[in-house]
């Protein structure tokens, strides 16, 4: 029924939950401390995390660094409890637009200052916010070699080590069997993350066809649809597959639909979520084709015609 397959590899081919999810965390706390003076420890859960994902805009796990760190320095509270209401309350007010709309929501208070001091978003070279998040994540050496600068915040263990590979061989093999090696990666991470992440299996990825969004124009972050037409355009296919784990990743690939007139079927995968059953509910709501609890039921979903 299908051309293609396309995948997104954040909670979907890799389970993140030790990592990015730590990597926003780590930042923002370090974030806090050095420019409030306030440790914050434990301040960011992983339900704070999921309301930004949730909201459509917040595929960049650096974007979600910046709004957390942003709103408490903004409006800084008494303590943890109120902090985490805080954020609660500016994530679901956050919708497609990301930082923009969070940055609409916090306008009453005296943002301006902070946002200067953040200079986000802003490459590594020039946003102190951006560059700890990639070198809590990457760690020296993979820091050095995507971003082509010595570390100066962090020269511990990368936290790219806790990503957990989430898709088996056996799945690969079949997926690649049944499209006949049309499988691309459409991912929010870079190309040297995937790669250090997925190793082996790389080999049945159309690596052509694949887009890594970090290495991309800031423009092309989902949910626009740019990935999901040049995947597809690569592969010459007019129809796809799409495996993805959050609302970004559906409303991108319904805007490629709209935008391309291609057939595209979403499937969304919930099971590496920290609240399942709430991010089921969620791509139920907003009409994904199929759900399945990880990606390894892919293969199944399509013999079945999803």
């Amino acid at each position: 029924m299908y051309d293609c397959s396309l995948f997104d590899v954040d909670g979907v081919l890799v389970d993140i939950c030790k990592s990015y999810n730590t990597a926003i965390k780590k930042t923002a706390e370090f974030m806090l401390s050095r420019l409030s003076g306030r440790p914050f420890r434990g301040l960011v859960t992983d339900k704070i995390i999921l309301r930004f994902r949730q909201s459509g805009g917040f595929n960049n796990d650096t974007d979600t660094t910046y709004a957390i760190t942003l709103a408490m320095l903004s409006n800084p509270p008494k303590n943890i409890a109120d902090g985490r209401r805080l954020l609660l309350g500016v994530a679901e007010n956050a919708d497609e637009t990301g930082i923009v709309s969070v940055e609409k929501f916090l306008a009453n208070y005296d943002i301006e200052k902070w946002k200067n001091t953040l200079a986000y978003p802003a490459p590594v070279k020039e946003s102190m916010l951006a560059r700890v998040f990639d070198e809590f994540f990457y760690g020296p050496e993979l820091f050095k070699r995507q971003n082509h600068l010595e570390p100066k915040y962090w020269k511990g263990r990368p936290l790219i080590k806790n990503d957990v590979l989430a898709v088996t061989s056996s799945t690969m093999r079949q997926l690649y069997k049944t499209f006949g090696g049309k499988l691309a990666m459409v991912t929010g991470r870079s190309r040297l993350a995937a790669e250090y992440s997925l190793r082996n299996l790389m080999k049945y990825f159309d690596l052509q066809a694949c887009v890594f969004l970090e290495d991309e124009k800031r423009e092309y972050a989902k949910p626009n649809p740019y990935a999901i037409r040049m995947a597809m355009e690569t592969m010459n296919a007019r129809t796809a597959v799409y495996a993805g784990d959050s609302a970004e990743d559906l409303l991108m690939a319904r805007r490629a639909e709209k935008e391309t007139g291609s057939n595209i079927a979403f499937v969304g995968i919930y099971g590496y979520s920290p609240r399942p059953a709430n991010t089921l509910d969620i791509f139920r709501s907003l009409g994904a084709n199929a759900t399945a609890r990880t990606v390894n039921q892919l293969p199944g979903l399509i013999r079945g015609r999803l």
